[in-house]
């Protein structure tokens, strides 16, 4: 079977061809934005896209069509991503800070929320705000940054990410709460109400 002549299992009209260009016009920028949010670079992301890409080129006659393309792509690009990572940790090491460091030993934060000026629904259309988000999650420990992203950002129910990552779903659930504590923590000091 060649590239030439795998049809597309998942939606497109009249029985479209599947060819690397389809993909990399129509599912390229999600393979890359994934990668970014996971990587928290440009360069690892850029790096991850082309891997994910010449993935694609070498191995698409491979595709079945039992899952979507659109998953299929994503869980290449998650395993690319994580070998990436992989990778960057054997030349760098990092410590990773304890979110619980922040709450007291009942579980109550070490210092009160301020409460927020404006809905995070209304401040994420504002483009410095968007930036702002995006850093804090590029500022996310990888550990916390991968099960957020799939989950919040991606929307993958966490028993997949748990498969997709090798976790157990408490170890996900954990993750993700210890995640999201860290971006309400990151982002409090720009959506706080001013003390009169």
């Amino acid at each position: 079977m060649t590239i030439a002549n795998v049809r597309i299992p998942d939606g497109k009209p009249n029985g479209a061809e599947l060819t690397p260009e389809l993909v990399f016009l129509e599912h390229g920028p999600r393979v890359y934005n994934l990668a970014r949010r996971m990587l928290g670079n440009d360069a690892d992301a850029e790096d991850v896209t082309q891997d994910v890409l010449l993935q694609v080129v070498r191995k698409l006659d491979t595709f079945r069509g039992e899952a979507n393309l659109s998953t299929w792509l994503h869980r290449v690009t998650v395993n690319a991503a994580l070998a990436h990572r992989r990778k960057r940790a054997t030349r760098e090491l990092r410590e990773i800070p304890d979110p619980l460091e922040l709450f007291t030993e009942n579980g109550y934060h070490s210092q009160s929320p301020k409460p927020w000026s404006a809905t995070p629904d209304l401040l994420a259309q504002n483009k410095e705000t968007t930036e702002l988000i995006e850093k804090a999650i590029t500022e996310l420990p990888e550990i916390y940054r991968d099960v957020y992203v799939l989950s919040d950002v991606e929307g993958v129910p966490n028993a997949q990410i748990g498969e997709m990552l090798g976790l157990t779903l408490p170890a996900v659930k954990s993750r993700l709460h210890r995640g999201r504590l860290l971006m309400r923590n990151a982002l409090a000091p720009h959506f706080e109400k001013a003390e009169a």
